[in-house]
């Protein structure tokens, strides 16, 4: 996979296309129309042969999986931080 970059406006960007196409889209229909361009784009490419477009799908799927992982893991961090540091003992520096 190419690195990519995700950013916020990207993001933004994306839920504003599926909302121009579908008001009513919430955060899970976002997700399921991501899907089925991913879906759609993979299938429309006769490039591939029945077997690529399962293994490429099945990487991408994995891609998803990682990246969820990581966000969940970032997410995660600043909290196990800050329970970390609330507990211990604290000297007063000398001035």
């Amino acid at each position: 996979m190419a690195d990519i970059e995700l950013s916020s406006q990207l993001l933004q960007d994306i839920q504003a296309a599926v909302q121009r196409q579908q008001p009513d889209a919430d955060h899970d229909m976002v997700m399921q129309y991501l899907a089925a361009v991913m879906g759609y784009l993979v299938g429309s490419n006769s490039q591939f042969s029945a077997a690529q477009r399962t293994e490429f799908l099945d990487d991408l799927c994995a891609f998803a999986r990682h990246v969820a992982s990581d966000v969940v893991a970032q997410h995660q961090a600043p909290a196990q931080t800050q329970q970390e540091s609330a507990f211990g003992y604290w000297d007063p520096k000398e001035n």
